[in-house]
């Protein structure tokens, strides 16, 4: 299977129970180099079991975490098909309401004079409107008609030149 499958019982730590043993005169005790190179043995192998457990905690916080971008990478998914509809909408809107007005389409030139002749009507229609609104607030409170002003100025100006 795995590469560490035999090394997952070493990570957890038994309880060590003390038997006694009788010596036995036949076994030497250990020596000094025995016992050192055990010692390294049980050291080395603790800090794999530690380097291990260390890994393993690792993996899971890496799982959590491609989860979570899984997670956003849909939502943004779904958020762009959402703008792409929208788009789809906005254009398609947009080519009903050009049509009419798009010169490159199938549309006669007199029908595009008439239109552009109606909305010059229209916009000088707006234009006096505005002036006799503006006119009509300076009447009612009391401003200057700077205009009047400046023509009588200037009808002054070329009598006494004369």
């Amino acid at each position: 299977m795995g590469l560490f499958d035999n090394l997952k019982g070493l990570g957890k730590k038994k309880k060590e129970t003390t038997v006694n043993v009788p010596q036995n005169p036949l076994i030497p005790p250990p020596t000094e180099t025995q016992q050192s190179t055990q010692s390294f043995d049980s050291k080395f192998i603790d800090g794999v079991n530690q380097r291990i457990s260390a890994v393993e905690n690792e993996v899971s916080k890496l799982n959590v975490s491609m989860e979570t971008a899984k997670r956003n990478i849909s939502e943004i998914k779904e958020e762009l098909e959402k703008m792409k509809e929208n788009v789809k909408m906005v254009v398609s809107l947009y080519e009903m309401v050009s049509k009419k007005f798009n010169p490159f389409m199938d549309v006669t030139p007199e029908e595009i004079k008439e239109v552009t002749e109606v909305l010059r009507e229209n916009i000088q229609d707006l234009e006096r409107m505005v002036h006799y609104a503006i006119n009509d607030l300076k009447e009612l409170y009391g401003a200057p008609d700077l205009d009047d002003m400046i023509t009588d100025i200037e009808h002054q100006e070329d009598t006494n030149d004369q």
